[in-house]
């Protein structure tokens, strides 16, 4: 009873004399070592006192042996038994046994779900310790009460009584208990939405058990982290947590651990959009929890199920599985899990068009959800009243529900020190920005007097790239001044080792190695990854830099506008579930267009994606007849596709495009597709006009002809995140001196030590070169894998390229890293910080689930042949020095990266810009290599002797490309665009 705290009493009747022998041992055979000590204190003729003493022993014994059963029948056995131990314990005044045996009842009454009658107990056995003087059984006491009070409702309550828990469990150095406590921290703040903070509990939890060799911990921690992940968004590496959690749980045979194992897994599944397997998952649950015999889990798993039904459009079954939960909830007294199966009940309501049932339902879950604490849960309901408000055509009442909902929405996000937990967290609530827009777009509709146009912009803004402004705000200061040195170590470590991960990682996938290796690696590599987020957390709390910062705004609609120019257009994009809509902005003017839902803009730009880059995909077997052929086939499609697509989001916009300049802000797939590739209607030829125009040729098309001209042709394109983002990096960035030098080209790096700039000795039994055509001329080393191991292919174009670039430029102060200096110390070693223009000439590598491990490729042997480190990753980036004017990452895909809900293509581009890049061109695919050669050198001619801007002048390269018949394609030329400043 007392673990290994404190003496254990043997009592035990010798029926007849003799010699007798006391075994020890631990119940568990993985228990730490430890030592022990046995003294006899009586020994004489049994007495009938002696008799009951016994009695009640063994009566505890058994209550302790049901309890560990876990089902609900053996605990409501283990209450009886420790019910008639206890009134022996209290006639002897025996307190430390009476404190044990009331502590032993009260665990059976939460586990029960009793825990009002767990409080009176526990109420006793607190004033027990206290007299006994017992630390370590008072903080078990604190313990079990603060969870008590968690379950119902009064959360604020629970926290003060665990953190008095923690204070004597570390005094009496009971690191097992500590490790509990810890874990109960961590689930407080993960229920008030404070992501930072709980995983900073889990983490530290987790960290005990496993010195402690405590797996049923363990797996406890695993699955209340993998719950933070699923609460911000990140499903997948959730599902990893709960089923590493799901084999511990098995292991030790514990089915109500299982249960909630295969629950969340479900839930898991569920956000991820895979139904009937979280159905499946549901069921297995709950014949386990009923077994068990916990109904406040019980009714948490019927929730599920009817969230699936919901789902699925059967809300008739959802209600049913709601109201079920409903009742075992206010049978326990559980005002969470009250408010909770409210607010599913409200969304099954508003399913069925019942919505002033669905009203008062949310009201009375949100009334519950105040009375907890929880900001985010609140705004969940908000959210649900908004939207059943704006079904019902109460606008005014919807926005007022919703604009609430998004202030605690960011209220909350901003608790968190973890930028990753912070855009996950934004990304899972990027429904409410969608709904602030389309109930301030009706608004404005039934009155465009009111000015609605633009409150929706600003929402708009409000839904993007937020942490992306963070840290361009955090840009312009040392955040890492005045903190200590032991987090700036452990920093440098973890992105050392991470980087030795992500290495072995690469190799792995080339060579083919197992699912097991590779699994194993990418653990790791998640766990450093956490890791290293703690750490960057831990760096912005102690930096007095950071704390002095104030948090960037978004942007209203005169803000916005005083960012442009005279002959600028922004066009900002949001993709709704309905319905979408444009808004069309200059310096003077705000215009805003109705286009067509999400689902549909989407499947047009994903067409065209595929169909811009299928030049870059070869297939196996394939003839060069057969290539042209497929190749002629998908320009045709390209063609029909990029004018329905230009259509769809530029043709509303009509005489609006009559700028020289767009800035575009693009949404969901959008953000994939060059705008410069896009084209506008321009007229019609009637049926006697073309037939003069087109004298002589054959057409089964007898209407008139549409007129379509390329975008590009009369504008300049600049692609954004947000206007807001745009703003925060120009104040940034105000009044700072240009870099002395011109050009530095990083090109051509050496990838392998049988590359033909090593002399013979070190060539030998190196692995044979790989040339190669097709797509092997592309600059993306994903595609260039073969058995023989990590073979990255040269691009002896990049070498013509960066030649190319610097005739261009000023005789003087250029720098030409080429061959063996095109590597990481010249990347990171603050030359680079001495230039205006900065262009990497090489392969990309592109990470779509870990951006911060997308890299650009340098060399990666010395001119010894020896192998070095060439990955120069996004995380590294971050960290560099360099107030470039211009950085040009003339590699594959560098525009890409993790799609995040709300901030964009998370990768390559917002390091450059944090490192202090003024503007980035990047790739959209993978880029050919001569085409990419031939673009560059046209594209610096016009900004180094032409005098043009970065914008104007990549406008003029890619045009000259597009008129030459070699490069006529737009895959030769659209990939590369432009992000940031364009003045």
């Amino acid at each position: 009873p007392n673990a290994n705290q404190g003496a254990e009493p043997i009592v035990a009747i010798a029926e007849q004399s003799g010699d007798y022998r006391i075994e020890v041992r631990s119940p568990s055979s993985k228990a730490p070592a430890g030592r022990y000590q046995i003294a006899i204190i009586a020994q004489r003729e049994a007495t009938s006192k002696d008799k009951e003493h016994v009695s009640a022993e063994r009566a505890f014994a058994e209550g302790q042996r049901l309890r560990s059963q876990r089902t609900a029948p053996s605990r409501q056995a283990a209450i009886r038994n420790f019910e008639l131990a206890l009134p022996y314990f209290q006639s002897v005044g025996d307190l430390d046994r009476q404190a044990l045996t009331l502590l032993a009842i009260s665990f059976a009454l939460a586990e029960s779900s009793e825990f009002r009658k767990a409080l009176d107990n526990l109420r006793q056995v607190l004033a027990l310790t206290r007299a006994l003087g017992n630390q370590n059984l008072e903080g078990t006491t604190l313990n079990l009460t603060g969870g008590a009070y968690d379950v119902l409702g009064d959360i604020y309550v629970a926290l003060d009584y665990y953190r008095r828990a923690l204070v004597l469990f570390r005094a009496t150095g009971n690191r097992s208990s500590e490790a509990s406590v810890l874990n109960n921290l961590g689930k407080i703040y993960n229920d008030i939405a404070d992501w930072q903070k709980a995983v900073e509990y889990y983490s530290n939890a987790l960290q005990l058990s496993r010195v402690l060799g405590d797996r049923r911990r363990e797996s406890i921690v695993l699955h209340n982290i993998g719950v933070v992940f699923n609460a911000t968004g990140e499903s997948e590496k959730a599902l990893d947590l709960f089923q590493q959690s799901l084999l511990l749980r098995r292991a030790l045979g514990d089915k109500a651990l299982e249960a909630d194992a295969l629950s969340s897994i479900g839930t898991a599944y569920r956000l991820l959009g895979e139904t009937q397997k979280a159905l499946d998952y549901y069921n297995q649950a709950l014949p386990l929890r009923r077994v068990v015999g916990d109904r406040r889990l019980e009714a948490t798993t019927l929730d599920n199920i009817g969230t699936v039904y919901a789902a699925l459009g059967q809300p008739e079954r959802a209600l049913e599985q709601h109201r079920q939960a409903l009742q075992l909830q206010r049978d326990v007294e559980n005002p969470r899990g009250q408010a909770v199966s409210l607010g599913n009940i409200a969304y099954v309501y508003s399913l069925l068009n019942q919505s002033q049932k669905a009203i008062e339902n949310y009201n009375e879950a949100l009334s519950l959800f105040r009375g907890i604490g929880d900001l985010n849960s609140q705004a969940l309901m908000l959210q649900g009243i908004g939207r059943v408000e704006r079904d019902r055509g109460h606008l005014t009442d919807a926005r007022t529900r919703v604009e609430e909902a998004l202030r605690m929405f960011e209220e909350v996000r901003a608790r968190a020190e973890n930028q990753q937990l912070r855009s996950s967290y934004f990304a899972s609530k990027q429904d409410a920005y969608q709904l602030a827009v389309e109930v301030l777009m009706r608004e404005h509709a039934n009155d465009p007097s009111q000015g609605h146009d633009a409150e929706a912009l600003q929402a708009s803004e409000r839904g993007r790239a937020r942490s992306l402004m963070e840290m361009l705000n955090e840009a312009h200061v040392d955040i890492r001044q005045g903190v200590g040195s032991d987090l700036i170590a452990r920093e440098r470590e973890l992105t050392q080792l991470l980087n030795a991960k992500a290495q072995r990682q690469i190799q792995l996938k080339a060579q083919k190695g197992s699912q097991q290796e590779i699994d194993t690696v990418n653990k790791e590599i998640s766990a450093l990854e956490d890791e290293y987020q703690q750490v960057q957390a831990a760096i912005r709390k102690a930096s007095p830099a950071y704390a002095a910062l104030t948090q960037p705004q978004p942007l209203g609609l005169k803000e916005i506008q005083m960012q442009l120019d005279q002959g600028t257009l922004l066009l900002e994009y949001s993709l709704g579930q309905e319905r979408s809509y444009v808004w069309a902005v200059t310096r003077d003017s705000l215009k805003t267009y109705e286009l067509p839902k999400r689902a549909q803009i989407e499947k047009a730009a994903k067409l065209v994606y595929d169909l811009l880059t299928a030049r870059s995909q070869s297939k196996a077997g394939e003839t060069l007849k057969q290539k042209q052929e497929r190749i002629a086939q998908t320009d045709s499609q390209l063609l029909d596709a990029t004018r329905e697509l230009s259509e769809m989001v530029l043709g509303p916009l009509g005489s609006e495009l009559g700028v020289e300049r767009l800035v575009i802000v693009a949404d969901g797939a959008l953000q994939y597709v060059p705008f410069s590739a896009l084209s506008v209607v321009t007229g019609q030829l009637s049926v006697a006009q073309r037939s003069r125009t087109n004298k002589g040729l054959q057409t089964t098309d007898n209407g008139p002809l549409t007129i379509y001209r390329p975008l590009i042709q009369d504008h300049e394109i600049i692609s954004l995140p947000s206007a807001s983002a745009l703003a925060i990096q120009r104040q940034g960035l105000r009044n700072r001196k240009p870099a002395p030098n011109a050009v530095a080209v990083i090109a051509d790096p050496v990838f392998s030590a049988a590359d033909e700039r090593l002399g013979v000795q070190a060539k030998t039994g190196a692995a044979k070169q790989v040339q190669g055509d097709g797509s092997a001329n592309t600059r993306i080393i994903e595609h260039l894998a073969d058995d023989s191991g990590l073979v990255i292919r040269r691009l002896k174009f990049t070498r013509q390229e960066a030649d190319q670039i610097l005739a261009e430029a000023p005789r003087a102060k250029n720098l030409r890293a080429i061959d063996f200096k095109a590597n990481r110390a010249t990347a990171t070693g603050g030359e680079l910080s001495k230039y205006r223009y900065v262009h990497f000439a090489t392969h990309g590598y592109i990470d779509s689930e870990r951006p911060d491990l997308s890299a650009i490729v340098l060399s990666l042997v010395d001119e010894d042949g020896k192998p070095q480190d060439g990955f120069l990753r996004a995380r590294e980036i971050y960290n560099l020095h360099l107030p470039a004017e211009l950085v040009v990452l003339s590699a594959c895909e560098t525009g890409l990266g993790k799609e995040i809900k709300g901030e964009g293509l998370v990768g390559l581009t917002q390091g450059f810009m944090y490192a202090g890049a003024r503007r980035v061109v990047v790739s959209l695919w993978n880029v050919n290599d001569k085409a990419t050669a031939e673009l560059m050198a046209r594209f610096y001619r016009g900004m180094l002797r032409e005098n043009k801007t970065p914008a104007a002048a990549l406008r003029t390269a890619q045009m000259e490309m597009s008129q030459q018949r070699q490069w006529r394609a737009p895959y030769y030329w659209a990939a590369f665009v432009l992000q940031g400043e364009w003045r």
